[in-house]
């Protein structure tokens, strides 16, 4: 019985060692990991300049919003544009920490999305969406 015992607490400890199923998570944030880049996508832009913040959401994924993480460096761009009109940005963005935690502490996953971009440029959408 002792053995039996023995082998069992062995290999409750060694067994997840060799496994390895445990995966690194993505570090979030604006000095994170990038998740992704998009260039010359279409996005409808928010922003408060008195505020200095501003965020978009992309036409084709209207559950997930993306904050800037640079706001006040594109605020002379984004002034140039209405509220909410549609633009094209370019950007790599990063996971949300609040969404993460949020994320990680529920047992469902949420279809409303948050990021964190690094946006290089904005800039009128010709063809208009």
């Amino acid at each position: 019985m002792r053995v039996v015992l023995k082998i069992s607490l062995i290999a409750v400890f060694i067994i997840p060692l060799i496994v390895g199923s445990c995966k690194k998570q993505d570090k979030c944030g604006c000095n994170g990991d990038v998740i992704n880049t998009l260039v010359d996508a279409p996005v409808y832009i928010y922003y408060d300049a008195d505020n200095g913040s501003a965020w978009f959401v992309p036409t084709f994924d209207p559950y997930s919003t993306y904050y800037f993480c640079n706001p006040s460096e594109m605020m002379d761009k984004l002034t140039k544009f209405d509220y909410q009109e549609a633009v094209l940005i370019d950007c790599s963005f990063y996971w949300d920490c609040a969404y993460v935690q949020q994320a990680s502490n529920s047992s469902y996953g949420s279809s409303l999305k948050r990021y964190m971009a690094e946006v290089t440029d904005v800039r009128e959408d010709l063809y208009g969406n």
